[in-house]
């Protein structure tokens, strides 16, 4: 709203000129009125040639002045003087009757209407000079031809006593008219500040039925903005704060979704699960290269490497083939630390892969180790013209876990399936040479030792078999169609021991002792039976315990595709699964408090620690002199009286009330209205596990409305005059 002193004169003159309009009509009225009157005094002292000459001559003045200067000051200067002209007219029809001093306080009370004390100047000395003229004209001895026998005769004494009173009124009528024009200046002032304000509500209803339909760009029309504009501002930039923030989330979220999809689909052929998931990840991220490096074990010097598994640069699989030891450049710097590495200064030459188009360095590098249970895989490389900002390294470190432990699985079902192959094709080479030894007795010796050979080999492989099942922390079963259980390894007889399912061992079957569950766990063989690879995390109570285990469970083929059974793989994922449960808590909390970005937020544990407080609310405690940080008891910060209504309030909605009130909270040196709601916060189950507290600031909102009320009247009381 603008101050008296800011707004221009240019504003307020209109509300001044339609005073003098008014004022016009009035003074108009007069100069009629006091025509007739001298007519009227004519038929009583026989002056008809004086009032209707002198009348008339008055009356064409006037006429004359304002076709010539209406609207002028000097249009109303001449008024003044005329005004007077016919005081004087009365006088000398009255033959010097001193009723006709009258006029003087008539004719002054008349141009009160215009405002301006200068217009009262022309009347007051005309008048001053006329009574002084009759003062001399009669110590003179004249009498102006017999026109004044009616005058008294004047003393010194009463000349001073006439002209102080005409003076007087004079100087009254003056400070009058002042008055008068500053409260015309003031309604004036009142009413387009009013008019500010209301225009500013136009804007702030415009502005927000703008954010309302989704417009975050919208801009702020005025040019300075009320506490409400500046409230809706800051709702605005908090409104695109959070679509921001939802946007990140969702490019996280859906690009998990997508990579799990082929995650799940690709577990028993790792090149092509590498392959498609480079691709997927360079073309979800726009990037120009991207490769996956997979650890590998020299069988040589048994020393671990890193080997190209997949690469993809331009929207086109490339086909080359890299081998990068551990803490050799910058890829096996990334495996050696496991930890992300970001470049936007990529050295020249670094990228060899070129387009069509010709060479171009990238601007922004990232290397991401994939890790599972601290368990390193291997190395995602990604290049791109863009640089990459932090969401993006975000999704690719949260995805680079679900892709290691995708890639282990990968491997060990592999590796299974390729002993599996190995163990199938000893069999029918055994029973090949029984057929042999069948038809030909004279190489029975000779068979023979082949077979020792061969059962030798078929042990050496079958204990490397066992070895790798159950070096593991992984619980491992396989079955064939008929769910018979062809291998379990340690892990999980050890699990079992004590339990319903002690019993369950290799040649039983693995349905026979689920009791309960025997239709859900029959339903996931069945499913992989029919091809289907499944991965999901299931709350497990084995042994009393409250754990999550994650399964994946993969049907077996052979190499014509038949599948000959299934395998289980599972894990203890309790550790990840209560992280995700405490970051979901901690959301559910924060999604009650910024409901309203407006107001105040504040947040407590049930043992009353600070969990958040917004900005607002720190500057309010701090205005008061006191710090407001998260994971400190709110008891420690208030005291006095503040300490005892507050803790009965927090108390109150921690078990389960819902609180609103409205109070004068004083904030350094003001004192707020403040709207306040209080209420319990749950989690998924309903128990309560804190507290949220919302505060309204509705100062500004109940000032203006007092304001708009008392303008209202102002303008009424006006419009009533």
């Amino acid at each position: 709203m603008q101050e008296t002193s800011a707004i221009p004169q240019d504003k307020i003159q209109p509300f001044h000129n339609k005073v003098h309009e008014e004022a016009d009509g009035i003074v108009r009225y007069f100069i009629y009125g006091f025509f007739f009157l001298g007519i009227g005094l004519s038929v009583f002292y026989e002056t008809y040639v004086l009032a209707f000459v002198m009348g008339a001559i008055t009356v064409g003045l006037y006429f004359g002045a304002k076709s010539l200067l209406g609207g002028t000051i000097w249009f109303r200067l001449i008024i003044s003087l005329l005004l007077w002209n016919f005081a004087v007219q009365f006088f000398l029809q009255m033959h010097g009757m001193y009723e006709m001093h009258f006029f003087y306080f008539i004719g002054l009370t008349v141009l009160l209407f215009y405002e301006d004390w200068r217009v009262l100047v022309p009347l007051i000395a005309y008048a001053v000079f006329t009574f002084l003229y009759l003062f001399y004209s009669q110590m003179a001895g004249g009498e102006l031809n017999g026109m004044l026998e009616n005058i008294p005769e004047l003393t010194y004494k009463n000349v001073i006593l006439h002209l102080g009173l005409l003076l007087f009124y004079g100087a009254l009528c003056i400070l009058w008219s002042n008055l008068q024009k500053g409260q015309t200046r003031e309604s004036g002032i009142n009413y387009l500040q009013m008019q500010d304000q209301l225009s500013l509500m136009d804007t702030n209803i415009n502005f927000a039925n703008s954010i309302s339909k989704g417009n975050l760009g919208a801009e702020y029309d005025a040019e300075k903005a009320d506490k409400l504009g500046e409230s809706l501002m800051n709702m605005r930039d908090s409104l695109v704060e959070a679509a921001d923030r939802e946007s990140k989330e969702k490019f996280v979220n859906v690009g998990l979704a997508s990579i799990g999809e082929i995650l799940r689909n690709n577990t028993d052929n790792l090149e092509i699960l590498c392959d498609q998931v480079i691709q997927s990840l360079v073309k979800y991220m726009r990037a120009n290269q991207g490769g996956i490096f997979i650890i590998q074990k020299n069988e040589d010097t048994d020393e671990n490497y890193l080997q190209l598994m997949a690469c993809r640069a331009y929207e086109r699989k490339k086909y080359l083939e890299k081998r990068v030891e551990l803490g050799e450049g910058l890829i096996g710097q990334a495996a050696i630390e496991r930890k992300t590495i970001m470049m936007t200064d990529v050295p020249d030459h670094y990228i060899t892969i070129t387009s069509g188009l010709g060479i171009a360095n990238p601007n922004s590098l990232v290397l991401v180790p994939l890790k599972s249970n601290e368990e390193l895989v291997g190395v995602i490389e990604m290049a791109s013209f863009d640089v990459f900002t932090d969401n993006d390294i975000d999704f690719l470190e949260k995805v680079g876990e679900s892709i290691a432990s995708t890639i282990i699985s990968a491997q060990t079902n592999q590796q299974t399936k390729e002993l599996l192959e190995q163990s199938r094709q000893m069999t029918e080479e055994m029973q090949s040479q029984e057929e042999e030894m069948r038809q030909n007795m004279e190489e029975m010796q000779a068979t023979q030792e082949e077979m020792g050979r061969t059962q030798k080999e078929l042990g050496e492989k079958e204990a490397n078999l066992n070895a790798l099942i159950n070096n593991t922390t992984d619980s491992i079963i396989t079955m064939d169609r008929n769910y018979k259980i062809l291998i379990m390894n340690k892990v999980v007889k050890e699990r079992y021991k004590g339990t319903q399912y002690e019993d369950m061992k290799e040649g039983a079957n693995a349905l026979d002792m689920l009791g309960d569950v025997r239709d859900e766990w029959k339903g996931y063989y069945d499913q992989a039976l029919a091809g289907e690879a499944l991965d999901f995390v299931l709350k497990s109570s084995v042994q009393g315990e409250d754990t999550y285990r994650e399964y994946f469970i993969n049907p077996i083929r052979d190499d014509n595709g038949y599948i000959l059974g299934v395998s289980v793989f599972s894990r203890d994922v309790t550790d990840k699964k209560q992280f995700e449960m405490a970051v979901q808590q901690k959301s559910s909390v924060l999604d009650a408090m910024v409901n309203n970005t407006d107001n105040t937020y504040f947040a407590m544990d049930l043992d009353y620690r600070i969990i958040y407080a917004n900005k607002t609310l720190k500057d309010r405690f701090k205005a008061n002199g006191l710090e407001l940080n998260e994971g400190m008891s709110i008891l420690e910060v208030l005291s006095g009286d503040a300490l005892k209504t507050w803790k009965e309030r927090y108390a109150k909605t921690l078990n389960g009330e819902e609180l609103r009130f409205k109070e004068d909270r004083p904030v350094g040196d003001k004192v707020l209205k403040i709207i306040t709601e209080c209420f319990p916060v749950k989690d998924k189950k309903g128990a309560i596990i804190g507290a949220a507290v919302i505060s309204k600031d509705v100062t500004s909102e109940e000032q203006a409305k007092a304001q708009v009320e008392e303008l209202t009247a102002e303008i009424e009381k006006l419009k009533s005059k």
